[in-house]
């Protein structure tokens, strides 16, 4: 999935938007860390643990959607840990919680979302240490501190499920078309928005934007994430643009 709107000026008038999003510089992704949450992959090339945590995707993210915890919790009262049933012996349930918050603004509340350590380790250079998972029920709960706390779901189910369509599609709140480039996409958009097109653009642009600023702090460097982002904010430029020139001056 790669951005193809060729022509859009370098800046939306009266918007501060840039044409482009920064990558951050790369980031090592830690050994030790992967090592400490499991130890028999010390000397196993990084390039195969990705292979094989990409495989298990659908499986890995189905072990996530049927695992109930509250959306939130006050920050104030989070149990160390959640007692999860685990389903059987051919689903690998989720490691940690995860207790989400933004530093600004601050809020009392966090999200939380299930998740696998190996996921986080494998794919965010920018870490907190991830507290040993256990052999039960009782999952541990690991606060993380983000620039956008709502956005983090997103860039979260993409890295568990590897669905850069519906990565885009969450990002956009629209459905894809089928075999849609950037440019195509941007016309859908721009024909689709209702209301005020050019503020519900807006919106999903600050929601791109906050994913970016998420996955810049975690360290995140996959090339298809990046790819993904880079349409999704390719699209909704191009759809602000020709919004933009159909309204009077």
């Amino acid at each position: 999935m790669q951005p193809h709107f060729q022509h859009a000026p370098t800046a939306l008038p009266d918007l501060n938007l840039p044409r482009t999003l920064t990558r951050p510089a790369f980031a090592a992704i830690s050994r030790d860390m992967i090592t400490a949450i499991d130890p028999s992959l010390a000397q196993v090339p990084l390039e195969y643990i990705l292979q094989n945590v990409h495989t298990r995707g659908d499986e890995l993210m189905a072990s996530i959607t049927t695992t109930t915890v509250p959306p939130s919790h006050p920050k104030s009262h989070l149990p160390p840990s959640f007692d999860i049933p685990i389903a059987g012996s051919s689903t690998t349930p989720p490691s940690h919680i995860l207790a989400i918050s933004a530093a600004h603004p601050p809020s009392d509340t966090a999200l939380l979302i299930p998740t696998h350590a190996i996921v986080l380790a494998t794919h965010c250079a920018h870490l907190p240490r991830l507290p040993p998972a256990q052999r039960n029920s009782s999952t541990p709960v690991v606060s993380l501190t983000v620039p956008a706390a709502a956005a983090f779901a997103p860039l979260h189910t993409f890295l568990v499920s590897r669905r850069g369509d519906q990565f885009v599609a969450a990002l956009l709140l629209v459905q894809l078309p089928a075999g849609a480039d950037a440019r195509h996409l941007a016309r859908h958009l721009a024909t689709s928005a209702a209301g005020d097109a050019l503020s519900a653009l807006m919106a999903r642009a600050r929601a791109v934007h906050a994913v970016w600023q998420n996955a810049c702090a975690l360290g995140v460097s996959d090339s298809e994430m990046w790819a993904a982002l880079d349409f999704a904010w390719e699209a909704v430029l191009g759809a602000m643009h020709l919004v933009a020139g159909r309204q009077p001056r």
